[in-house]
């Protein structure tokens, strides 16, 4: 279960950012997961939203705090491949600031693993590990595992025996929870494969050719895993007025099936589908499979070639709390605004808003930050420029111009 996702110094990001999962109004129990760690002295419980709408204008840095999730989740799994003195490529800092060119690039991450809080953080430079700390909180009290400053790193509690001999494996551009979790050191491999677990598409790998092969290589493959997914997905795909009425994989592609005028399912090729029936056939079995296992899903312009009806229903079964029993949480960056009204029952901290001020800088709030709105029509709020978050078009000034232009 995610509860807060921070960054700073990465892009468009430069003073920190934090996509935080934890509800503002307990009292409000719409959308909420609860879960008590039994461990702790006093019963804990913690709660977090199964669902996360990021809205904001072109260029404001909504896809970069998602890149950011992106690029973290893949540089602690492929850090251990890293070559002495080769590039870190989780590196990006905002170069809009001079200062911030001589500034490391800082993640964190809160996670619930097994009902108990791990905090995971890091800071990079171009080919350096500059900071590195994972903290627990088996009883509610903090408990440190290790910390890093650049080589020097400090054991805490669960590395007895092991330790010295990770640290010395351990390059100076290489993180100390993959190599502990290549050790199979237990609390380090547990952190580890939480975070690789996330699921987070970028604009550009959702809306790809590569976003099919995933689905048509990986998933037919193993039916051992998807099977069960991929028959509940041709129900659905049955149930929302695409068409088809199958789809399977033949000779290596997918082929999907229509009935004709007398019943007979005749074959088609994928790839003459449109493109939001494309994209619901291979991301339906993602959708299902984070529902069962109760998994973390991340994706950039998620509407895009979905009918606004077909991306409030997937929304929707994020939040209905007998299909999401297991805790899946959706987190997506979005310009449908359909997906702001009142029937999806949306609360205003799960609406984040994305923007950049004066000096060209990402900031997030949420709806839940604005003073003196509560909760209402939140899709004419937002399409009215009362919650903020949207594009500045100096309308008139452009349209004289142009005027000029067609006369010269």
């Amino acid at each position: 279960m995610l509860l807060n996702f921070r960054v700073s110094n990465f892009r468009s990001i430069n003073e920190m950012v934090e996509l935080s999962m934890i509800p503002s109004d307990l009292k409000n129990p719409i959308n909420v997961i609860k879960k008590t760690n039994p461990n702790a002295t006093k019963n804990k419980d913690y709660y977090a939203l199964t669902s996360a709408a990021i809205y904001g204008p072109n260029a404001s840095g909504k896809s970069n705090i998602i890149r950011a999730l992106y690029d973290f989740r893949a540089f602690i799994e492929m850090s251990t491949d890293n070559k002495p003195n080769g590039n870190i490529g989780l590196y990006d800092p905002f170069r809009l600031s001079n200062e911030n060119l001589t500034k490391g690039s800082y993640f964190s991450i809160d996670l619930l693993i097994d009902n108990v809080l791990h905090v995971y953080s890091v800071e990079v430079s171009s080919n350096e590990i500059l900071n590195e700390t994972l903290m627990i909180y088996p009883k509610g009290v903090q408990v440190k595992v290790f910390e890093r400053n650049r080589q020097k790193i400090i054991k805490g509690n669960g590395y007895e025996g092991i330790f010295e001999t990770i640290k010395q494996r351990t390059t100076e551009n290489q993180l100390f929870l993959g190599k502990a979790a290549l050790e199979n050191v237990e609390i380090a491999k547990k952190t580890y494969e939480a975070i690789i677990l996330i699921i987070v598409f970028t604009a550009d790998s959702f809306h790809s050719n590569k976003f099919n092969d995933i689905f048509s290589k990986i998933m037919f493959k193993d039916l051992q895993v998807w099977g069960d997914v991929l028959k509940l997905s041709k129900s659905l795909i049955q149930k929302i007025d695409t068409q088809v009425v199958d789809f399977e994989e033949i000779d290596g592609s997918i082929k999907t099936f229509h009935l004709n005028d007398i019943n007979e399912k005749i074959e088609f090729e994928y790839i003459d589908e449109s493109s939001g029936t494309q994209r619901v056939i291979a991301f339906s079995p993602i959708v299902l499979n984070r529902l069962r296992g109760g998994s973390i899903l991340v994706v950039d312009e998620f509407e895009r070639s979905l009918h606004p009806e077909i991306a409030q229903y997937i929304l929707s079964l994020f939040n209905d709390p007998e299909v999401n029993k297991n805790g899946a949480q959706f987190i997506f960056a979005t310009h449908d605004t359909t997906l702001l009204s009142p029937e999806n029952n949306l609360r205003r901290d799960q609406i984040n808003l994305v923007e950049k001020n004066s000096k060209g800088e990402t900031e997030l709030y949420t709806v839940s930050d604005i003073k003196g709105i509560r909760e209402g029509n939140f899709e004419k709020w937002y399409t009215e420029g009362r919650l903020g978050a949207v594009p500045n078009i100096a309308r008139e000034t452009f349209r004289h111009e142009l005027i000029e232009f067609i006369n010269s």
